[in-house]
């Protein structure tokens, strides 16, 4: 099959046009993630509140300064347990 010198000028338009396209579909698209909420940050319509799985206790060598949201377990937060020595101990 044999493309003359003409078609092989519209496909590069209609290519052009394509990459354009799929550009801005791409911008749309990565705008629109800025704006979702993470799936691992969700919480259950049906209960509003966080669940806190946390205690008073840490390991023995650690301390605890707070409390973060797990970072295996979505929805759920943890004890934020430093070593003494850690800065951010200090800081507390």
């Amino acid at each position: 099959m044999t493309l003359k010198k003409g078609r092989l000028k519209e496909i590069v338009t209609e290519l052009q046009g394509a990459s354009k396209m799929h550009l801005k579909q791409s911008k749309e698209i990565a705008a629109h993630i800025d704006d979702m909420e993470s799936p691992a940050t969700m919480t259950s319509p049906l209960n509003k509140e966080v669940r806190d799985h946390t205690n008073t206790s840490c390991w023995d060598d650690k301390v605890k300064i707070g409390t973060k949201m797990s970072s295996t377990n979505p929805g759920v937060k943890v004890n934020d347990c430093v070593d003494p020595s850690s800065p951010r101990a200090k800081n507390k």
